[in-house]
């Protein structure tokens, strides 16, 4: 063994399973405020600022979605397999955040940008603006959230801090969803409104990303030492096994897809379902702020559930809750007092899951190096990442599908048609990825006992 070599395993030996404490918590969580402010303006807002401000068809944005988030796929692998292997003075996450958040933040402020163009221009447009975004988004949002897998180690903690994490962006979601039409419509036109709020929502993003940047200092010891541990193992085949072989990973992507297929379509087709459903396009703010206000509170007790039940456990039933009030809505959505009661319902099972998603991809980065004795974070972060993309870009897409198939035309009377497409997509669509995500979710067997004792045998390993 070489001296060098003696040091890393000395060094090893020494750590102990990383605990992050309130005050970084707070300081990283941060950054997913400015993050979500985009996600959650492009989920809800997108497809409609592209079908009634933009002018592009529906079956054309609902394409335009599925292509540019397939395309997505090929830069979260390279993105992941470049943060594994990256070694700054930063380490390897924090640069991105610092040094992506500015392109990061043009790029959103350029989707909702209405050019001067040709219709072929236009969408030509569209296509280089969303897939810009999309990119950017991988850079700074795969390596934000890999450095949750060196700040807390701990079981219990990494469901507390992913709770904390989606608070502050179920918070951003509050903002977008609730106050944007709002401050859109207060100026003369909505093209005009749209590209305000995005500038705004830019500026906040860089800002959040560098408190994160600043908060998260000295992460990057711990990070080194695991690099130089297996550094001369850092071939794209050898890491590909650690997600081939992450049979908790390969069942966790597959709810999160269909949880994010679910949370995408409801809140794109919600602003359509006020606007023409129900008639009261105002509504949809106020619909947005007490069912997120619900999302809110289960996000922040969801630790406890964990606590009691598990996270597999607490992913199945929440998907069941959020089915139960998706199916009641279907049902009887034609007062105020039923469309808020089973939206609430199904508010209260997405705030139990949200948390969950950003809990359990953590512990696969450890199962991942018990089985393969690789450690990567950002391979399994850019699959994560891409599988919410993927089902972004699913829901996207059906949305589009399932309005242009039923006779949506913007701005007019809508068909019995086409208001059951809107409602459909509402409802039904999210159950059924629902119950997708809890047959998947069944098999799920990497419990906190399992984890436990796996990070206990990664180090006896190393001693």
């Amino acid at each position: 063994m070489s001296m060098q070599q003696a040091t890393v395993q000395d060094q090893s030996m020494n750590l102990k399973p990383q605990k992050a404490g309130l005050k970084m918590s707070i300081q990283y969580a941060i950054g997913n405020f400015g993050l979500n402010l985009f996600f959650m303006v492009i989920s809800s807002y997108l497809l409609y600022f592209y079908t009634d401000v933009f002018g592009i068809s529906a079956a054309a944005a609902g394409t335009l979605f599925l292509i540019t988030r397939l395309i997505d796929g090929i830069t979260d692998v390279t993105a992941g397999f470049i943060v594994d292997v990256t070694n700054s003075r930063w380490g390897k996450f924090r640069p991105y955040i610092i040094f992506g958040a500015v392109p990061l933040a043009i790029s959103g402020v350029l989707c909702f940008t209405v050019p001067n163009f040709s219709d072929t221009g236009m969408l030509v447009y569209a296509y280089a603006t969303y897939i810009f975004f999309g990119l950017m988004y991988t850079v700074v949002n795969i390596p934000y959230s890999s450095m949750m897998t060196v700040i807390s180690q701990d079981y219990q903690e990494r469901s507390t801090l992913s709770s904390i994490k989606v608070v502050f962006g179920t918070v951003a979601t509050l903002i977008a969803t609730s106050a944007t039409l709002p401050f859109v419509k207060s100026f003369t036109s909505e093209s005009t409104g749209f590209l305000v709020v995005s500038g705004i929502f830019g500026i906040v993003t860089i800002i959040t990303l560098i408190i994160t940047f600043f908060g998260t200092k000295g992460i990057e010891r711990y990070e080194q030492v695991k690099s130089s541990a297996n550094k001369e193992k850092y071939t794209f085949a050898a890491k590909a096994k650690v997600i081939g072989s992450n049979f908790p990973l390969l069942i966790i992507l597959i709810f999160i897809v269909t949880n994010t297929i679910s949370f995408t379509i409801q809140n794109g087709a919600m602003l359509f379902f006020f606007k023409y459903n129900y008639g009261n396009v105002g509504m949809f703010a106020i619909y947005s702020l007490v069912t997120l206000a619900i999302t809110s509170l289960f996000v922040i007790i969801s630790p406890l559930f964990v606590k009691w039940m598990g996270k597999g456990n607490l992913a199945i039933i929440s998907q069941i809750i959020t089915s139960i009030g998706m199916l009641g809505l279907y049902f009887y959505h034609s007062s105020n007092l039923s469309i808020f009661l089973f939206g609430g319902i199904a508010a209260v099972g997405m705030g139990l899951s949200r948390p969950l998603l950003w809990a359990m991809v953590p512990d696969t980065v450890e199962y991942g190096e018990w089985k393969t004795g690789l450690r990567a974070e950002g391979l399994i972060y850019s699959a994560f990442i891409f599988t919410q993309k993927v089902g972004m870009a699913i829901g996207g897409a059906l949305s589009g599908i399932i309005l242009a198939s039923t006779g949506y035309i913007a701005n007019a009377a809508q068909t019995p048609e086409a208001l059951h497409g809107i409602l459909f997509s509402v409802t039904i669509v999210p159950v059924i990825a629902s119950v997708i995500g809890i047959i998947a979710m069944i098999f799920h067997n990497l419990d906190s006992k399992k984890y436990e004792s796996i990070v206990a045998e990664i180090q006896a390993r190393k001693s």
